[in-house]
């Protein structure tokens, strides 16, 4: 039969602390997992149930749907715009779509989302958030519209 070791092999220094801690913190992790990991399943189950429920374009835009006006604008320039074009995002001074981060924030999920069509001042194609398309001159041509003032436009070259 073993015998036990001693009370003062628990708390000699300095071997003993370290092993009074080693226990601590695995009666710590215990405790934890036995308390915590039914929440953190449940809370798992939760999760993929309301990822499950997403629309197959509220997962790909994730989350530009915070910076878009619409889905289907973002769509439109994608299927609209050519692989090897450049575009411009211009948002017209009195659009009032979207969110307080669409203004400041709407062309750098398009220069994501559009890759690999690049952004530039004098693209032939411009994404118009609520701006005034006669700018462009005559001949641009409005190839996508919404009714919230989000449109596509060629512009000639």
């Amino acid at each position: 039969m073993r015998m036990l070791r001693p009370v003062s092999w628990w708390i000699e220094w300095p071997a003993g602390i370290v092993r009074i801690g080693v226990v601590f913190l695995v009666a710590t992790a215990v405790v934890a997992v036995v308390v915590r990991y039914p929440q953190v399943l449940r809370n798992s189950g939760m999760d993929a149930d309301r990822n499950s429920s997403l629309s197959f374009g509220d997962r790909e835009i994730a989350g530009g749907n915070g910076l878009v006006a619409d889905q289907l604008a973002v769509y439109a320039a994608r299927a609209l715009i050519p692989v090897d074009a450049t575009y411009h995002v211009a948002v017209g001074p009195d659009y009032q779509g979207g969110n307080d981060l669409t203004r400041d924030n709407v062309a750098g999920y398009y220069r994501y989302f559009l890759l690999p069509r690049r952004p530039a001042e004098a693209a032939p194609w411009v994404i118009c958030y609520g701006c005034d398309t006669t700018v462009y001159g005559s001949g641009t041509k409005v190839i996508w519209q919404d009714d919230e003032g989000l449109s596509i436009v060629k512009v000639p070259q």
